[in-house]
């Protein structure tokens, strides 16, 4: 029964990871895996933008990167579906083992992971931090492992640290929860640090050695960030995709307060330093649902056994309810394959300046001014036309991040930084406030137009190198 619950909650999260997706920042990722691959180290300088080609850029994410644009290139762009969904196939699957572990218990494990893969399934994009995920799970699995045996295979999180940092900055979360572990569990305390140092030590070998160690850091501090990219934002629990999240807080703060039996520190610190992060910025709501199914399954078992004196579901009736189970998450999954079974959820012609980028590569090399979202796509579709800026944020200097907001806002002399930034063409949603107030200005003309996107251009230049990158 325990393996038939484990199928039914692999399906439900693979068919949760079938949700079409508009992936904006892909494209950036498979750009930069290409000169990755081409050039056989990780680019240190922003090389997609003429407003900040030499502004430094920590590519922490490099080998997720080279991994995409090998799946893309080599096999084709419907495997980076396929690989998107047994990264969070696996995810699950790890995060039921260690809540079964937990509970002993298959309906309390199954339970809380389906409802932790439901809540985080707005996240599910292809991405690098899909990665963080998995890791994250097997960091907590490695932990509770060592707390409930003894044994060395705590040691394993070495290597995989070392993976992690050069795969996606999430790793800091596992470091902060070792130091959390050693810090509540005395008794394993000189295990626990002995495993910090050294996985530390092998998230320094990366590319960029401290500075990567500290990105996560300097990132996640950055209140521009914070204020104006929206996977920074608090969750807004108006939006039904975070109904999920606000479903697992409440269960958790109900099954807690009702569980007879009493969290742990390591516990408690778990929930309350995941619960913020999540609080925080919408983007961590992931790394909540992985880090609090394991204990809320053991708290629901307990629950469980003090509210029903016999168990809910007979045992005679038992594997029948699990195979029933398991047949509804395959249902599940067989309804969300026809949706996505094609990389075109995320090349959509109808989401994408696609007919726009195929007008550009017929021009000459032009400075854009573009929607934030594009960049990344424009990036890789028009190579040979350097953006104004991208999902990137990171990348440029935060100048460039405000004079692009105060043009896209109209603010006064928004018109005097396209001259300064010698902007040539400007590529934009049509019906925006931006869109319509260049449909009025006399020195720009619309080159293109479709539902999706206008293209504008210049008429006049007001510098004698217009046009060079």
């Amino acid at each position: 029964m325990t393996f038939l619950l484990g199928g039914a909650v692999v399906l439900f999260a693979s068919a949760l990871a079938l949700t079409p997706f508009e992936s904006h920042d892909l494209w950036w990722h498979l750009r930069a895996g290409d000169e990755i691959l081409r050039a056989g180290r990780p680019p240190t300088r922003n090389l997609f933008s003429f407003t900040a080609p030499d502004h430094p850029w920590i590519t922490h994410e490099w080998l997720s990167e080279v991994l995409f644009a090998w799946v893309y290139g080599q096999i084709g762009p419907g495997a980076l579906v396929v690989l998107k969904v047994l990264v969070i196939a696996a995810t699950f699957l790890v995060v039921y083992g260690s809540a079964w572990r937990e509970s002993r218990n298959a309906w309390a494990a199954v339970a809380t992971t389906a409802l932790a893969a439901f809540a985080a399934r707005f996240t599910y994009d292809i991405r690098p931090q899909l990665f963080t995920y998995l890791f994250l799970g097997l960091c907590l699995a490695a932990i509770a492992r060592h707390r409930q045996r003894g044994d060395r295979g705590l040691l394993l999180l070495v290597p995989l640290f070392c993976v992690w940092a050069n795969m996606h900055s999430g790793f800091i979360v596992g470091l902060i929860l070792l130091a959390l572990a050693a810090a509540t569990m005395p008794r394993h305390a000189r295990a626990f640090l002995g495993t910090l140092a050294l996985a530390t030590a092998a998230a320094l070998v990366t590319p960029f050695h401290w500075r990567g160690l500290w990105f996560p850091v300097e990132v996640s501090r950055t209140r521009l960030f914070t204020d104006t990219l929206t996977e920074w934002f608090s969750p807004d629990f108006h939006s039904p995709w975070l109904f999920g999240f606000e479903v697992l807080l409440l269960v958790c703060i109900g099954v807690l307060a009702s569980s007879p039996a009493r969290p742990t520190l390591f516990e408690l610190g778990t929930l309350l330093g995941m619960a913020h992060l999540a609080l925080q910025h919408q983007r961590h709501v992931p790394l909540f649902a992985v880090a609090v199914a394991p204990i809320l399954a053991r708290h629901l078992a307990c629950l469980a056994e003090r509210v029903a004196e016999r168990p809910v579901i007979p045992s005679r009736w038992a594997p029948l309810a699990a195979g029933a189970a398991t047949a509804s998450a395959l249902v599940f999954l067989c309804l969300a394959v026809p949706r996505a079974n094609a990389f075109d959820q995320v090349t959509r012609r109808d989401t994408f300046p696609t007919a726009a980028a195929e007008f550009l590569r017929r021009q000459p090399p032009l400075r854009l001014y573009n929607s934030y979202i594009w960049g990344g796509y424009l990036i890789r579709s028009c190579p040979e036309q350097p953006v104004f800026i991208d999902g990137r944020a990171d990348a440029y200097p935060h100048q460039v991040l405000r004079d692009y907001l105060a043009i896209e806002r109209l603010q006064p002399g928004w018109r005097e930084l396209l001259v300064n930034y010698r902007v040539g063409a400007v590529v934009y949603q049509p019906g925006t406030p931006l869109a319509d107030a260049l449909q009025e200005d006399p020195e720009w003309r619309v080159a293109y137009a479709d539902a999706v996107a206008v293209v504008f251009l210049r008429r006049t230049n007001s510098w004698d190198d217009a046009g060079t990158p």
